[in-house]
């Protein structure tokens, strides 16, 4: 490269980038992620470019050069291109299906929705390792095999594993299996020759973490005197309303309700897109009411409410960092998450005795007939098992008792009894 250096092309944060400029964004290109680069070094000592991406680059910038002379743009341009019948080739076809159903339907996805797709989230895995090949060319043992040198597991799902959770690696294999069944439908392989189920899927064990009612209290109280008036208006809203964090974070003005009983938020949840109604209890409503007073700004009806202390609105990361800051005050060991406050709800509605059906209306969940969710949110508690014992013992009573000293038989029972 030196000399010839390529347009747009940039080493940025660790790997080749291709950046367009405001011009070229307005008419559809966006910012390409490429390689890392290696192994040698370019003449400026940068991680070397790989032809690969070298190429895709000066194509980048061929089609940029065609669009500015007069034509018109062609396809999705923040895309690799993969030969036809490929694992990518089929990918990006099923990405553009999905989206497809989804606007037949009427559904049209959040910002939010698209962050938390597992497709795209499991293909920066999938993507380098099978996106340019043959899928009938794919074996088990690129997935799992034993090293020859020190017999340990090997291959790409220890290496998720090990870089990131068990969780990933399930993640990656479920994605996987779906795309496998989509390529079969398309005609790019046979639907039972998926290399994967030659071994097994475990799913990880889910959280079982779970708070206290008056651990909460305690915390929304601390980060309240400490300043973190948006966090603890959160926090207090979080545990009453049972949401997940993403969903309280975000919500707004415009998704208060009210009836007889008091206040509510009606949402969609951002996971699923789930209706969901987000009842308060008076103390929650105290806190909130209070934060928003001491905002002293009037807020729009689409704007989110929870909000920094320098008053931008809460992402996850700065929501998850005040959390962090206010939960180490209590016990710097301590590694439970906003979200286990979710869990803890339902923990203590199963404890009181509610309805499994009233717990899935208020999760906005299939918790009433989803197994692994029941494992999720309802794991073994001492009230929920002594209720059980309270239970047997009144059907012990109910077993003792004779049916012929507390009901007469119909005549029917009496003559088969007889004959």
């Amino acid at each position: 490269m030196g000399a010839d250096r390529i347009r747009y092309f940039l080493y940025l944060e660790g790997r080749w980038r291709w950046r367009p400029t405001k011009a070229m964004k307005a008419v559809g290109f966006m910012m390409v992620p490429m390689g890392k680069g290696g192994p040698g070094l370019d003449a400026e000592g940068r991680p070397k470019a790989s032809p690969a991406d070298i190429q895709r680059a000066i194509a980048l910038n061929a089609e940029w050069d065609r669009i500015r002379r007069g034509g018109e743009p062609g396809a999705k341009l923040d895309r690799p291109m993969f030969v036809t019948g490929s694992v990518g080739d089929c990918y990006y076809r099923a990405l553009d299906l999905r989206e497809a159903e989804r606007k037949a339907r009427g559904i049209t996805w959040t910002k939010e929705q698209h962050s938390r797709d597992d497709w795209p989230r499991a293909w920066k895995w999938l993507g380098p390792e099978f996106g340019d090949c043959d899928p009938m060319t794919i074996q088990p043992e690129h997935f799992l095999r034993l090293d020859p040198k020190t017999g340990a597991a090997d291959g790409l799902l220890p290496r998720i594993e090990e870089a990131v959770s068990i969780t990933e690696r399930h993640r990656a294999v479920k994605v996987w299996r779906a795309l496998w069944v989509k390529m079969a439908a398309m005609g790019y392989c046979s639907a039972d020759a998926d290399p994967t189920l030659s071994f097994r899927n475990s799913a990880p064990e889910p959280r079982q973490a779970s708070w206290q009612r008056h651990e909460v209290l305690k915390r929304v109280q601390r980060a309240w005197r400490l300043g973190y008036h948006g966090l603890a208006a959160c926090m207090a809203v979080g545990w009453d309303s049972m949401l997940s964090p993403i969903d309280v974070r975000t919500l707004t003005p415009a998704q208060c309700a009210y009836d007889a009983t008091g206040v509510m938020f009606k949402l969609d949840r951002a996971k699923t897109g789930r209706a969901a109604t987000a009842t308060l209890t008076p103390w929650s409503v105290a806190i909130l009411t209070a934060y928003v007073k001491k905002l002293g700004v009037e807020l729009a009806p689409n704007a989110p409410i929870f909000r920094t202390r320098s008053g931008s609105p809460y992402s996850k990361d700065t929501l998850g960092d005040d959390f962090r800051d206010v939960r180490a005050i209590f016990d710097p060991a301590d590694r439970r998450q906003l979200a286990d406050m979710r869990r803890s709800g339902a923990i203590e509605g199963d404890a009181g005795g509610a309805a499994v059906t009233d717990q899935a209306n208020k999760m906005a969940n299939s918790v009433d007939t989803n197994k692994r969710l029941r494992k999720t949110y309802n794991p073994v508690n001492a009230a929920s098992v002594r209720r059980f014992d309270q239970a047997r013992l009144k059907g012990a009573k109910v077993l003792k008792e004779k049916p012929e000293e507390k009901i007469e038989a119909p005549a029917l029972v009496k003559i088969l009894g007889n004959s």
